[in-house]
C-alpha cells in the first residue's frame, strides 16, 4: 500500500516538475502545459491543453475533497489514541479508515496521471519523463553546490 502511495506521489510530482525545471514562476504549480517552454516542447496543441485544463479541474476539485477526508480521519485516529482507555478495536477500524482514505487519494493522483499518459500518447509522456529526469538531476547537482552559509 505504501508502495503504491510513494509511486502515485512520485508520478504526480513527475507531472509538476518540468514547469519548475524551467523556472517559471508565474505558472501555477501543477499546470506545467501552460509553460510555453514545456508546451512547444511537447508539441501541444490547443485542444490538448483544454483536455488537460478540464482532467486537471476536475481531479484537483476531487483532490481537494480527497485530502480533507484523510485529514479527518487522521484526527479521529489521533483522538482514539490519545484516550485514557484504549480500544484495540475501534483503533484499528479507525486506521483502516485513514489507510482507505489514503488509498482514494493516491488512486485519484494516478487517474489524473493516466489521463495526462492518454492525451500525450508514449512518445511525448516518455519526453515529460525525460524533463522531469533533467529537472531531479539539475535539482540534485544544485543541492550538493550551495555554499554552507555560516550564522
Amino acid at each position: 500500500m505504501l508502495k503504491r502511495i510513494l509511486s502515485g506521489m512520485l508520478l504526480l510530482s513527475l507531472l509538476i516538475s518540468p514547469a519548475i525545471a524551467l523556472g517559471v514562476q508565474d505558472v501555477p504549480l501543477g499546470k506545467w502545459w501552460h509553460n510555453p517552454q514545456v508546451s512547444k516542447q511537447m508539441n501541444l496543441n490547443k485542444d490538448e491543453i483544454r483536455k488537460l485544463d478540464e482532467n486537471y479541474l476536475e481531479s484537483r476539485r476531487k483532490l481537494i475533497d480527497l485530502k480533507s477526508r484523510v485529514e479527518r480521519e487522521r484526527f479521529e485516529l489521533e483522538n482514539l489514541l490519545e484516550r485514557e482507555t484504549l480500544d484495540e478495536t475501534a483503533v484499528m477500524e479507525q486506521f483502516r479508515r485513514v489507510e482507505s482514505a489514503r488509498n482514494r487519494l493516491a488512486t485519484e493522483r494516478f487517474s489524473f496521471l493516466v489521463q495526462v499518459r492518454k492525451i500525450l500518447g508514449f512518445e511525448r509522456y516518455q519526453n515529460l519523463k525525460m524533463l522531469f529526469d533533467r529537472f531531479r538531476h539539475q535539482k540534485r547537482r544544485q543541492m550538493t553546490e550551495r555554499p554552507v552559509q555560516k550564522k
